[in-house]
C-alpha cells in the first residue's frame, strides 16, 4: 500500500513539473533567451536592440531627417 501511494505522488509530482514547464515554454515564446533572468549575451541583445531602434533603415528619409535635426 506504502508503495502505491509512493508511486502515485512521484507520478503526480512529475505530470505537475512536466505541465509547469510546458507552460513556461507557451508564455515565453517571444523571448529568445526563454525568460532567463539576465546573461552577458541578453545585454548583448538588449543594446542591439537599442542601437537598432536609434539608427533607422536607411530607405526611411523622413526619419533620417528628423534624427539628423535631433542631434
Amino acid at each position: 500500500m506504502t508503495q502505491t501511494i509512493i508511486i502515485i505522488l512521484v507520478l503526480a509530482l512529475s505530470v505537475a513539473y512536466i505541465g509547469y514547464r510546458i507552460w513556461r515554454t507557451f508564455t515565453t515564446l517571444n523571448d529568445p533567451c526563454h525568460g532567463c533572468a539576465g546573461c552577458a549575451l541578453k545585454e548583448l541583445k538588449q543594446q542591439q536592440k537599442n542601437h537598432r531602434s536609434k539608427n533607422p533603415p536607411c530607405g526611411d528619409k523622413k526619419v533620417i531627417k528628423k534624427f539628423a535635426q535631433s542631434e
